[in-house]
């Protein structure tokens, strides 16, 4: 059997240097497994946040939308408010200018009668 020296100088049997290599292979598998564990974690950790992050954009995006539809309400009804008070208004107009026609018309025919039942 050879024999190795250990740090300290004393020398060390193959038994021993067997023991010392399975517990550093332990420990380089130990380390490998949590490793992967870890990038495991930070994969799912990654893909959480990415989760989340998709949500607030899409509840910005609600948001954002509900506001353009607001404002474009807000505005559909001032315009549909303008176009009824100019409507009405041109409405007033056409309608005064009719009473007037109608009175003149009424006054006519009202002299015409008078005219024809005067000379009856």
């Amino acid at each position: 059997m050879a024999n190795f020296k250990k740090t300290g100088g004393e020398e060390m049997s193959s038994i021993e240097l067997i023991k010392v290599i399975n517990e550093a292979e332990e420990q380089a598998d130990k380390i490998k497994k949590d490793g992967v564990q870890e990038a495991k974690q930070i994969v799912a950790d990654a893909n959480k946040r990415a989760s989340q992050l998709i949500l607030e954009a899409e509840d910005k995006a609600d948001a954002e939308y509900n506001l353009a539809i607001s404002k474009a309400e807000e505005e559909a009804g001032k315009v549909y408010d303008n176009t009824i008070e100019q409507t009405s208004e041109k409405s007033r107009v056409i309608l005064s200018e009719a009473e007037k026609n109608i009175q003149a018309g009424v006054k006519v025919v009202l002299e015409r009668i008078v005219k024809s039942n005067v000379n009856c």
